[in-house]
């Protein structure tokens, strides 16, 4: 029934669970794992004019270099969570993969493009107060996707 399964993945406690239920759910199937990170794009208000609210140069620079830690940060947990199923499931095929963009339309976009069967995601990830002001992932992922989605608590 499932051939290909994608999970999203940002490290938090929700997603290791979304991640142990994508696993109980490829495992019997021999179904390939698809783990997804979406590293959020920094985004940093830039006004033309000195004075209040204002930026320097500087600040774009470290933004620059809190989107590479951001992506590193990823990055790690994604091959520590790859590495943690091989270990218990050598057999089970596991791609991983990091973007970079809005959480919600690249897990979207990518479940279309790799054409998963399932889209297995937390219902509370990393997002904190941003997700509550934007609106949760999940809650996008699953008012926009047209594929199956199971939504793990």
């Amino acid at each position: 029934m499932y051939k290909k399964i994608l999970v999203a993945f940002d490290g938090s406690e929700a997603s290791k669970h979304s991640l142990d239920h994508a696993v109980n759910f490829a495992e019997p199937f021999g179904a390939e794992l698809l783990i997804l990170s979406v590293v959020p794009r920094v985004m940093m208000p830039v006004f033309p004019d000195e004075g209040f609210g204002a930026a320097p140069i500087t600040a774009a620079q470290d933004m620059g270099e809190y989107q590479d830690k951001m992506k590193e940060i990823y990055n790690k947990s994604l091959n520590e969570a790859k590495n943690d199923i091989n270990d218990h499931f050598p057999d089970m095929k596991i791609e991983i993969k990091l973007l970079e963009g809005k959480p919600s339309s690249t897990i979207v976009n990518t479940a279309e493009e790799f054409d998963v069967d399932l889209i297995v995601i937390g219902s509370r990830g990393i997002g904190g107060i941003t997700g509550w002001i934007l609106g949760s992932t999940s809650r996008n992922v699953v008012e926009s996707c047209t594929k199956p989605i199971l939504v793990v608590k």
